[in-house]
């Protein structure tokens, strides 16, 4: 009663600061605990009831100034930490009971997969249903199919790109109904892809590798790349990678125009081509049932995994959880879900379909489409088994009369692209896609200025290709032998490979310190600069032969550094199309000479035969030199 009525005397009964449980300052409370400050702001905003741990002492320190300091940044470390929580919240945990939505049974004997894509579009809104649809692009009853095609999204999902193994290429914005290009390559064309942005894709034809923007106008032509099957982008790295019916997979820097790596495989020809979102490792299947894991700055494969008795036909990696599950289809009929931080204990999952899968396809909440025979059939590998018993699918829909040869999950949308003989099909699948994406990274409505900003943006910000390993953790740490120019031999581990003193593993290490450890070096920091080419009797001369005074001291040799005569031919020919002002003058300077040269040679020839200078007639301005010989005479 005596707190009621000293706030009723103080004005108003909800004012003030008297009571803390007012109507008024829980609403603020709430409306605080949901709002966001800006990013400029949140930097000096304090953070209410935080302090300094107490494991940091900061009261032995004397220093005023530097124990200000190292509170501030202590303050910034968990300010820091309380906003990547809350970062990670709002984009990937929704609230209790609004999770990504997806297909639930209501009965036991209610089974999701026996869902036809129209009963789906019939309980969605009209927006959702429009993005459900059928391209028949088989040519009519008398017509000719330029299919099979094989589908891929734009990253931001707005775009799609068709491709048909008779030359057809098209791309257009699905979600509008607008068409960009249509062009007939008149051409076998095995696979495209977007490379950084809409504006441009790259199609796997015949016998090379092109490059078209966006009116379907050609751009490049990438000789390098020959007989290619199939393609993959890395936008991080803006490299655009290929394999095919050589064994090769070359890495081509799309930025520069330079081609980066290129490894022999040594398995035969390639179909099967993914990429780990997280450290944008290559994952190639072979024939021989291996799956290999390969990265630019290594000759051979960084991991080598037996997944299957028969050829691979299908492999991908979850973008989910940072990309520690990958999915493997064989032609044995085998499907198998494995864990890549443990691959040497085997799949987690794995049960056989009724006919081999070709294709294997994750989506961003991690459902795994499989396309087998006529079937396109999704699971959830989340969901909890009660025995060893294949899991049931999530969806399946039929194709008649058609084999879906490619799939493809479009990004923040809950819509799969399925490419077969016949033509594409869009599918609604509720809960495929991520439902809240940042608009920094990717942003489906961007606009033309937004995406060259963006494009500006990767460039300044594009990782080298060196700094993609399988295990990432490696980046960010220092090596503490690296300013004392040598890595110590110790002794080597389990697999037998000798490591560094530092425990850098054998493969991380570069040419010389492998040198180093293998005792074919010297570790005192000095380069060698001999050949590797050299012949047995060279070999022979450099083995030390035991004496009694010091070795004489050896004559550096002076090599031929730069480049040979077939490389300096090669650009002599690229640059010939290329025409600036500096090189017309050096060209007219070279002529001037050229002439010259030959006018003396002509001279000497004549005096040989005594004919003597040849006459000319006169001419007016022959004044002007008699005035000159005389000038210099006196």
């Amino acid at each position: 009663m005596a707190r009621g009525k000293s706030s009723g005397s103080g004005g108003s009964g909800s004012g003030g600061g008297g009571d803390n449980h007012s109507p008024r300052n829980a609403q603020m409370e709430s409306i605080r605990s949901h709002t966001r400050l800006p990013t400029s702001l949140q930097q000096s905003a304090p953070l209410q009831g935080v302090r300094p741990p107490k494991s940091l002492s900061l009261s032995s320190i004397p220093d005023k100034k530097l124990r200000s300091n190292l509170s501030r940044d202590a303050l910034s470390t968990l300010r820091a930490r309380s906003h990547a929580t809350q970062a990670d919240t709002y984009l990937y945990q929704g609230p209790v009971g609004e999770e990504a939505g997806q297909l639930e049974a209501e009965g036991e004997m209610e089974r999701t997969a026996r869902l036809t894509q129209g009963e789906i579009k019939d309980a969605v809104g009209l927006e959702a249903a429009s993005k459900s649809f059928s391209l028949d692009l088989s040519g009519g009853r008398g017509g000719v199919g330029l299919g099979p095609y094989r589908s891929a999204y734009s990253p931001n999902g707005r775009q799609l790109l068709l491709a048909g193994r008779a030359g057809h290429l098209a791309s257009f914005d699905w979600q509008a109904g607008k068409l960009n290009c249509e062009i007939q390559v008149k051409e076998t064309v095995r696979d495209a892809t977007w490379l950084h942005n809409s504006s441009f894709f790259a199609a796997a034809q015949k016998k090379h590798v092109f490059i078209y923007d966006s009116a379907g106008a050609e751009v490049h032509r990438l000789k390098e790349h020959v007989d290619v099957h199939r393609l993959e982008f890395l936008r991080y790295h803006f490299l655009l990678c290929s394999v095919g019916g050589g064994g090769w997979l070359k890495y081509h820097d799309t930025s520069t125009g330079q081609m980066v790596a290129q490894h022999r495989t040594k398995l035969g020809a390639c179909d099967t081509l993914a990429q780990n979102p997280l450290t944008a490792v290559l994952h190639l299947g072979h024939g021989n049932g291996t799956v290999t894991l390969w990265t630019p700055n290594l000759p051979q494969p960084a991991l080598s995994l037996l997944a299957h008795r028969g050829p691979v036909s299908g492999v991908s990696v979850s973008p989910r959880d940072g990309g520690r599950e990958m999915a493997t289809s064989g032609m044995e009929g085998g499907i198998k879900v494995w864990d890549c931080r443990l691959l040497g204990r085997g799949p987690v999952r794995e049960w056989v379909s009724r006919k081999p899968a070709n294709e294997v396809q994750y989506s961003q909440r991690g459902l795994l489409a499989t396309a087998w025979g006529t079937h396109v059939s999704i699971y959830d590998t989340k969901a909890p088994l009660s025995s060893r018993a294949p899991p049931g699918p999530y969806m399946t829909n039929n194709f008649p009369q058609s084999s879906p040869v490619s799939l493809a999950f479009c990004p923040f949308e809950d819509v799969l692209g399925v490419g077969h003989s016949r033509g594409f099909d869009s599918l609604l699948v509720p809960g495929a896609g991520e439902p809240r994406f940042d608009s920094m990274e990717l942003d489906p409505f961007e606009g033309r200025t937004a995406r060259r900003e963006r494009e500006v943006r990767g460039l300044l910000d594009k990782i080298r290709p060196d700094m993609i390993s399988v295990d990432p953790s490696f980046l960010g740490q220092v090596r503490e032998d690296a300013t004392k120019g040598g890595a110590p031999r110790e002794e080597a581990g389990p697999s037998g490979l000798a490591r560094a003193q530092d425990g850098t593993p054998y493969a991380r290490l570069g040419r010389l310190e492998r040198l180093r450890l293998e005792g074919k070096a010297a570790n005192d920091g000095s380069d060698s600069d001999e050949e590797d080419n050299h012949d047995e009797d060279s070999n022979a001369a450099n083995v030390a032969i035991p004496s009694s005074g010091p070795p004489p001291p050896q004559k550096e040799r002076k090599k031929a550094r730069g480049k040979n005569t077939s490389m300096k031919r090669y650009l002599r020919k690229k640059r010939g199309n290329v025409v600036d002002q500096a090189s017309m003058q050096v060209q007219a300077k070279l002529q001037r000479a050229r002439e010259e040269h030959e006018e003396r040679r002509e001279r000497k020839e004549r005096m040989a035969r005594g004919e003597g200078e040849e006459q000319r007639e006169p001419s007016a301005l022959d004044v002007f030199a008699v005035q000159k010989k005389g000038r210099r005479r006196r």
